[in-house]
């Protein structure tokens, strides 16, 4: 009889171990799901700002190695998720234009190219290189560019943003001077000088948009002066 009960104690001892230990399985189990849902979260919400940093930098003058880190850290980002969540079968072509950005070979097309029309593309833009930048410091703290590639990149970036504000601000102000607003065109000049007095441009670049905004100042203020002369002599 005491046999027979101790062996009953023992099976549900035991019955009890195991169902602590699927429990923790189960639970284990669970924690790893949860997990694994955070880093595909945050790999997708990379991977959709890389796509449109990318898109956005293509369509500025960004030395090509820039685009070449960029398309590599997107590429990566895409086979993480697709060895986390294989059922992504949407991410095929993304990654094969990834795979094939990441091997393109060039340099920069030139300064001076990098121009938008209107307030809000340049707000948009500079949110974009922002974007970038923040993209390059967590790939260095990721340990995945060096020190170097991130202080070349952060370089030319802060460059880029510059050099877009100073040219966008000229072209709006042109555009300005064809709409014969004067005032928002001064406005433009104002701004694109006050701009080249930070450092970043190179000094003859610099200088020769220093000479363009004077050139344009002194032009409208002729026109302007004449404007006024004609209309006192219709006067008299």
């Amino acid at each position: 009889m005491l046999t027979s009960e101790y062996f009953l104690v023992v099976f549900l001892l035991g019955l009890m171990c195991i169902g602590l230990w699927v429990a923790q399985w189960a639970w284990q189990q669970q924690l790893l799901h949860y997990q694994t849902l955070q880093v595909l979260t945050s790999l997708d919400s990379r991977r959709r700002q890389l796509s449109e940093a990318v898109s956005a930098l293509q369509q500025m003058d960004i030395p090509a190695d820039i685009l070449v880190m960029l398309f590599q850290a997107l590429a990566d980002d895409i086979r993480q998720i697709l060895r986390l969540d294989p059922r992504r079968d949407d991410l095929s072509e993304a990654l094969q234009k990834a795979e094939q950005g990441a091997r393109q070979q060039g340099q920069s097309n030139g300064a001076g190219s990098a121009a938008v029309a209107t307030e809000q593309e340049l707000m948009v833009a500079q949110r974009h290189i922002q974007r970038a930048l923040r993209i390059f410091m967590e790939l260095y703290q990721g340990e995945k560019i060096s020190a170097s590639q991130y202080q070349g990149a952060r370089d030319n970036l802060r460059l880029l943003g510059l050099r877009i504000a100073v040219n966008s601000s000229l072209l709006m102000a042109q555009r300005a001077v064809d709409q014969e607003d004067g005032i928002k065109a001064m406005a433009c000049f104002r701004r694109a000088e006050s701009l080249l007095g930070m450092r970043g441009l190179p000094a003859d670049e610099k200088q020769e948009k220093l000479d363009y905004i004077k050139q344009e100042r002194e032009r409208l203020f002729s026109e302007r002066s004449k404007g006024l002369l004609m209309l006192t002599g219709n006067d008299a």
